[in-house]
């Protein structure tokens, strides 16, 4: 004989009674004190003890000497060098333009390209693997595929000969080279700035696009005034990842260029590394990166304050 299932008497209606739902799911609580502890540790000796390290270099004179051992405190003349130098100016300009292909590319194309692919099906899955596939290529292998395609005598010059125009010197020409590089960095950062638009997407309620439909609203004023402000919160944090992405741009330009035609597409993290790692002035390159990594926060918290606020409304 099996018991009666459970039941719950609802205060304060008296001789009321409420049977469980079938199928109810219990929920049970995770405890994740031990759990904490570990990734704590190993947050902090991946994350913070890096950073730590980093901003030390940053203001103590570091050398192959003393690489490993005491670091004489110089307090602010590695800043004050890494300032007064045209190298890193140069580099400062190239990391903009690079941010800023970098944004337009992904947010438009990735705004057009999420639209597309946001109806669910068969086409639609094939081409967000693709994407996905393209996204997961590390970029030392995709570099190295468009430093071939992008040369003199690589694919995409055989191409424009066919249709009869000249070659075009996509890596050595000084006004070329900059963003050529952007270009390929951007098509390999596509994938995700439309992944993430898209999903912004999926979350708007149809009801509220019906709304606008049935108010006479057409396919731009329902995108201006009726997407776009729902997807805000989506792209503010798609700009903090963007530049983010744009601020750590080593990969391609050491694979495609190395920095060259002379210094034109030396931006800050390829900066920081030739100076620490070519020179051996580690004091130098980590005032280079601690003066990047200030800049990514500067222009990040700004969009923070505004995803929080967003959030709050």
């Amino acid at each position: 004989m099996t018991a009666p299932p459970e039941t719950t008497v609802r205060p304060g209606a008296e001789g009321s009674v409420e049977s469980p739902a079938p199928g109810r799911w219990r929920r049970s609580r995770v405890h994740l004190g031990p759990y904490l502890v570990p990734a704590a540790v190993v947050c902090a000796l991946l994350c913070v003890y890096p950073l730590v390290q980093m901003g030390r270099m940053a203001f103590s004179d570091v050398g192959p000497a003393n690489l490993i051992g005491e670091w004489t405190f110089s307090g602010t003349e590695n800043i004050r060098e890494v300032l007064g130098s045209d190298g890193f100016w140069e580099a400062t300009r190239a990391t903009g333009v690079f941010t800023a292909v970098l944004l337009v590319v992904d947010l438009t194309i990735g705004y057009v390209a999420a639209q597309a692919l946001a109806r669910r099906g068969r086409l639609s899955s094939i081409v967000l693997s693709l994407m996905v596939f393209v996204w997961a290529l590390p970029p030392l292998v995709s570099g190295s595929v468009w430093k071939f395609l992008l040369a003199g005598d690589g694919a995409i010059n055989a191409v424009l000969q066919l249709v009869g125009i000249g070659r075009v010197d996509w890596l050595s020409d000084p006004s070329l080279a900059l963003w050529a590089v952007s270009g390929v960095a951007a098509w390999a950062s596509l994938p995700f700035a439309i992944l993430i638009i898209r999903g912004g997407l999926l979350s708007i309620p149809t009801e509220v696009l019906e709304a606008a439909s049935i108010d006479g609203a057409g396919p731009i004023r329902r995108a201006v005034s009726v997407v776009l402000p729902l997807l805000r919160p989506t792209l503010m944090v798609l700009v903090i990842l963007i530049v983010l992405y744009a601020f750590r741009s080593f990969d391609f330009v050491y694979v495609m260029t190395s920095g060259g035609p002379g210094t034109v597409t030396t931006t800050l993290p390829f900066l920081a590394y030739r100076e620490a790692f070519t020179t051996y002035s580690f004091g130098t390159g980590g005032a280079i990166a601690s003066l990047s990594m200030l800049a990514v926060v500067v222009l990040a918290i700004p969009y923070v304050l505004g995803v929080r606020k967003e959030e709050g409304q």
